[in-house]
């Protein structure tokens, strides 16, 4: 397909010749760059090895000793741990795990019956799959690569035109707004970009069932058909609902004409220099596909808001924005996440569109792209600030649909089988989509310990030499591996509680789809959800369950340990596993208190000065927070408010007070009076314009690469969190 526009217009050496491409080269073991098949070919041959020496280490005599020496030589390159050495700590962390999976497969108990081998199968099964996991997340991550802007040209009529695209389906107005403001407000020549809302609710005003329904339906479409005219934006529509999200994009593709496509969800507010910090990875390359950046999300997600953990660690989709899709990056494999992102209209264009083939459109979408040769490109700066799902009911629902849409792509687009994909995407992609079979192993790891210990079945081999001689450094070094890697990100433990959160809810859904794969359907992610009281979520029971169970299973094994003196070792390793799994149900319990959601928008907290003008004159006052529709600050001593203006860009924002919060310190909370719809949008990018802010948040809740601290503050959350739970049904019963 020929190439029009920016992209035609670039000298050759100006797309060969620059440091995008060179990224594309590796540095194994600090070696001279290498082009892309020679280092998989290494990277072949390490892992060989490495298999080969796990598994001829497992016959050594004197288990134990190996595993001091292990444990010694791990201590050692954690302690020198460099971006250069990161290969061959993550090289010898395999080893120690291929080998202990070596030793698991030999030592496999064979002679404990029918039962305990149907037990330890699927104990086994589970610490395979975990192995998988780690092994390819070893794979994805051992050179994550750090991508920085790059300059556009001079003049303006070089740039491409953009196409900005809002998709909505259900969402509030309320929610809309911000986006749309924010969007036609970006800092790009306004006559190379145009700003497009798809309503995709508008066909459902013909359809719904009840009239109220079309009637609110129909009424949303008008209302957002002001919004659009109010702000410069164009509104759109379809006749159907047919494959949802892709297919609204694909329609307005049709009536649309940029050489790119930015997407933004709903409720993801892009800031000011959104294009500016993205457009020039498409001049440079016109190889390059697609161009993902972070979601950054301005609101706690339920188990932050409902533990009160909300900016005290990282979030918990830091993990994947700050390492994984650099990672992912480094393999040509960084993916489409749905929004923050831009792609070019010829790549989507000569794929037949986005993809229809998975209710995660986006991921597929990147299959299909990667399939034809086409580059993808990661940018780790976070330049939208989105909404999170306020309830557990909507952080099923979400969560729900990624891992069902990742199964869809397994079966439907399985990178092994698919053409096009280098080795390195196969496993990159099969890296991604093997994590969403989490919840088999969670609920095997949670069961097996229970039925082992009551039913005295024999699950796992071996006493203290086992033990210390194999288990002992393979849990070591996995986990002090994973937090030295990316304890920054994500403290371990915590996602620990995430995944016990969803397993028994995903489980299902995930069976359902491996058996129908064509059947799931797009379910929209609940946003702006409020409630007046706390009270217990629904989706209690099973996690009842999981602490009833795990408390019996400790009561027993401990009973046990008294009575069976030579059992001591095995039973109290599974003891200590099922404490583990006691502290998650509690956790979960923790989380399942839904607290009272009562602010329609978050406020994000600054620590900045900003001018107010009134009767007083000027003033520079301290904002506190703020969002689209207020602010809160702090005003020098003797200064009283009524009404003000605030000084921001070139525009004067109306805003009156609605309380003092507190006078001996000068506090005021302040609403905005916008007089116009330019007024509208200053507000807007006061509250979400400047990525710089966004930056600042990522890197104050960084947290510190501690696993001890990582493990007791999950335990206290977990305490704290279940002594809650149990003083509001106490109090109140299962409602507020």
């Amino acid at each position: 397909m020929r190439r029009t526009g920016a992209a035609a217009r670039i000298a050759p050496s100006a797309v060969t010749n620059y440091d995008h491409m060179k990224l594309r080269r590796f540095r194994f073991f600090g070696l001279p760059s290498m082009q892309s098949r020679i280092h998989q070919i290494v990277a072949l041959t390490l892992l060989v090895t490495l298999a080969a020496l796990a598994v001829l280490s497992v016959g050594l005599p004197h288990p134990e000793t190996q595993a001091w020496i292990f444990l010694a030589l791990f201590g050692l390159l954690v302690s020198i741990q460099t971006p250069r050495t990161r290969p061959v700590l993550l090289v010898f962390s395999g080893f120690v795990i291929v080998r202990y999976i070596a030793w698991r497969f030999e030592a496999f108990p064979v002679h404990g019956g029918l039962p305990s081998t149907l037990a330890a199968a699927a104990l086994l099964a589970a610490e395979l799959y975990c192995m998988g996991v780690v092994l390819l997340g070893y794979f994805v991550s051992v050179r994550p690569l750090e991508r920085r802007r790059l300059p556009l040209p001079a003049d303006p009529a070089e740039l491409p035109v953009v196409d900005i695209f809002i998709p909505t389906y259900s969402e509030p107005l309320w929610v809309v707004a911000p986006t749309v403001c924010g969007a036609v407000e970006i800092d790009y020549p306004k006559n190379r970009f145009r700003v497009y809302v798809l309503d995709d609710g508008f066909p459902r005003s013909r359809t719904a069932k009840s009239p109220a329904q079309r009637q609110a339906l129909a009424e949303r479409a008008g209302q957002l058909k002001s919004l659009c005219e109010r702000h410069g934006a164009t509104y759109l529509t379809r006749d159907s609902n047919e494959h949802a999200k892709s297919g609204n994009l694909n329609a307005a593709m049709q009536s649309t004409s940029g050489e790119l496509i930015a997407i933004l969800d709903a409720d993801h507010v892009p800031t000011r220099d959104f294009l500016r910090s993205t457009v020039g990875f498409f001049i440079r390359d016109p190889k390059t596909a697609l161009l993902q950046t972070p979601h950054f999300f301005t609101n706690p997600d339920p188990l932050e808001k409902n533990l009160g953990l909300f900016n005290q660690m990282p979030a918990e989709n830091d993990l994947f924005y700050r390492a994984v899709q650099p990672g992912l990056d480094t393999w040509n494999t960084s993916f489409f996440c749905g929004s923050g992102a831009l792609v070019r209209r010829s790549a989507i264009e000569e794929i037949g569109g986005f993809s229809t083939e998975s209710i995660t459109e986006d991921a597929s979408t990147s299959v299909k792209l990667h399939q034809r040769s086409w580059r993808s490109a990661y940018l780790g700066r976070p330049m939208v600030a989105g909404l999170q799902p306020e309830t557990v009911s909507g952080f099923l629902v979400q969560r729900i649909r990624w891992g069902v849409g990742m199964m869809q792509i397994l079966i439907r687009q399985n990178p092994w089988l698919v053409r096009g994909l280098s080795p390195a995407q196969r496993f990159c992609y099969f890296s991604v989509g093997l994590f969403w079979f989490f919840p088999f192993a969670r609920l095997v790891t949670f069961a097996v310990p229970i039925i082992g210990i009551v039913f005295r079945l024999q699950m796992y081999p071996g006493g203290t030499e086992s033990l210390v001689g194999y288990t002992l450094p393979y849990l070591t070094v996995a986990l002090l591996t994973a937090e030295r890697l990316n304890g920054r990100f994500r403290r371990i433990f915590s996602s620990e509680l995430y995944e016990t959160l969803q397993a028994f809810y995903m489980l299902p859904a995930l069976v359902g789809a491996l058996m129908r794969p064509n059947a799931p359907t797009f379910s929209v992610t609940p946003k702006g959800e409020q409630s007046q009281t706390d009270f217990i979520s629904q989706f209690r029971l099973p996690y009842y369950g999981m602490f009833v169970a795990s408390t019996i299973g400790l009561v027993w094994g401990i009973v046990r340990i008294i009575q069976e003196p030579g059992a001591r070792p095995i039973l109290t390793a599974a003891v200590v596993w099922i404490s583990f799994n006691l502290f998650l149900s509690l956790g979960a319990l923790g989380a399942l208190l839904e607290k009272a959601q009562r602010r329609s928008r978050p406020r994000i907290d600054m620590d900045e000065t900003i001018t107010i003008v009134g009767e007083f004159g000027e003033k520079e006052v301290h904002l506190l927070d703020v969002n689209e529709l207020g602010m809160r600050i702090r005003v020098p001593e003797g200064l009283r408010l009524d009404r003000f203006e605030v000084r921001f860009r070139q525009h004067l924002l109306a805003a009156h007070v609605i309380a003092p919060v507190d006078k001996t310190t000068g506090v005021y909370v302040a609403l905005y009076a916008p007089r116009t719809p330019e007024e509208e949008r200053a507000a807007v990018v006061l509250a979400y314009g400047d990525s710089e802010r966004w930056l600042r948040l990522w890197k104050q809740r960084e947290a510190s690469a501690n696993l001890a601290r990582s493990l007791l503050g999950m335990l206290a959350v977990s305490l704290r969190g279940a002594h809650a739970h149990a003083r509001h049904v106490g109090r109140k019963g299962f409602r507020g």
